[in-house]
């Protein structure tokens, strides 16, 4: 389970090499009480649930660097078509401006969840995702029970990312389980994980075999990270509804386009 929280909560995951975050220190207004006295002018924070993917270049495609943790700091050096240029600990890269508070609001989101002090906040060192296979262990009865998840429901969401994204980046699987749970939580579709998977005319492998042959074998340990990374609240595509191969209007990651 350790290992599993060290995934979702302190970044790592998706395609690219071996990456550290590094230290990130506790900050605050005053040197009073010896807390740290910092300028939030030039500094952002991670507003998301999991982690904001650190890309190389400017580009949802471009090789995944790092992972900034939900509430961590980095410090803005440029801007550029949407995106911002940080560097957080040894870290240097693009993060999604949409996926970052700034100024005053960065402050208040890292101290609401890292509080004020002087001592200084770590992110783990995890391998990427793309040696994910070597990696990454079973899932076990334990980590799903401990989710509130069942593992009926984690085997059919594990298969249904491996039919829809298996050849695809592990920003491309989370997208297509989170297409699922959108429509779970959407009134055009029903409530329930079996019935918006097994929908008539709606997912292909269905009606083909193909998520029935993956449910017999298992799914691969990628596609079973990617699908309890899903359960957790990881979202790479916002309010998307439906996805297609190829490119087009939406969000395009890999081969696959979000709308």
């Amino acid at each position: 389970m350790k290992e599993r929280l060290q995934r979702i909560l302190c970044c790592l995951g998706m395609v690219g090499a071996l990456s550290v975050l590094g230290s990130i220190p506790v900050l605050a207004d005053s040197a009073d009480d010896n807390i740290i006295s910092y300028n939030w002018s030039d500094k952002a924070a991670a507003n998301v649930i999991t982690y904001a993917n650190i890309r190389e270049n400017a580009d949802v495609n471009s090789k995944c660097v790092g992972r900034l943790p939900s509430g961590a700091v980095a410090t803005i050096t440029g801007r550029q078509d949407g995106w911002a240029q940080i560097t957080s600990g040894e870290v240097e890269g693009y993060i999604r401006q949409d996926l970052l508070l700034y100024g005053e609001d960065a402050k208040n989101l890292y101290e609401a969840l890292y509080g004020m002090g002087n001592e200084t906040v770590e992110a783990e060192n995890i391998t990427i995702q793309e040696t994910v296979n070597e990696n990454i262990q079973e899932v076990s009865a334990e980590a799903v029970q401990t989710a509130g998840i069942s593992g009926s429901d984690l085997d059919l969401m594990a298969a249904i990312i491996e039919c829809e994204a298996g050849g695809e980046s592990y920003e491309g699987k989370i997208g297509v389980g989170a297409v699922i749970m959108n429509r779970m939580r959407s009134s055009q579709f029903p409530n329930t994980l079996s019935e918006v998977i097994y929908q008539s005319g709606q997912f292909e492998p269905v009606w083909t075999g193909k998520l029935s042959s993956v449910l017999s074998r298992g799914a691969n340990a990628d596609c079973y990270a990617a699908a309890q990374d899903v359960f957790a609240g990881a979202n790479t595509i916002g309010n998307c509804l439906f996805f297609h191969a190829g490119s087009g209007n939406g969000l395009t990651i890999g081969n696959q386009t979000f709308y």
